[in-house]
């Protein structure tokens, strides 16, 4: 009898070969997707930072502010007593954090109590608070100068929209670029 052929046996792959060859390929993928992300964070000089977001009363988004920082003041003039107030703000994920509150005249709707901590520094009252915020809905006053301070820069909300607009303020991140150039919104 003629021999046709010889039939060799191929090695046998088992299915947890198989499986850890797939887990390999996948974490090798992983592991160079993040490599070339830090490459681009490096080269790039990419930033994550807060931001500040202002919105109108249909939500749509009016500006992004960068706080890099992480830090705001809301900045407007007491109704009744026609003196400044400042509402220190810390940025921490989406919570937006009242951490002080400081103002000239103690009187009529200024908080003195239900904080940490009353004093008096250069002139004005300071209460330390806690309190914490998901979003702070805002009536743009008529009285000039009301808006937020950014970096040392009063910018008043007039900027972006008319005097008794309704605006909401919230947090998030933004992509920054070092060269000072922002992300799109």
């Amino acid at each position: 009898m003629k021999r046709r052929g010889t039939l060799r046996s191929a090695p046998l792959i088992s299915v947890d070969d198989m499986r850890r060859a797939r887990i390999s390929g996948r974490a090798a993928i992983i592991a160079g997707l993040l490599a070339i992300a830090a490459i681009l964070v490096l080269v790039l000089n990419l930033e994550i930072v807060p931001v500040l977001i202002i919105k109108d009363s249909h939500g749509s988004t009016i500006v992004r502010l960068p706080l890099y920082d992480g830090q705001f003041i809301h900045h407007y003039i007491h109704s009744v007593h026609k003196t400044p107030v400042d509402e220190y703000f810390e940025v921490r994920g989406k919570i937006l954090e009242l951490t002080k509150v400081k103002y000239d005249t103690y009187g009529v709707g200024m908080p003195s109590d239900g904080g940490e901590g009353f004093s008096e520094e250069n002139g004005r009252f300071v209460v330390i608070l806690h309190r914490s915020f998901t979003s702070i809905p805002i009536r743009v006053s008529i009285v000039p100068d009301h808006g937020v301070i950014v970096g040392g820069t009063l910018l008043p909300f007039t900027k972006w929209v008319p005097m008794e607009t309704a605006i909401t303020l919230s947090a998030g991140r933004m992509l920054i670029f070092r060269n000072g150039r922002d992300s799109p919104k």
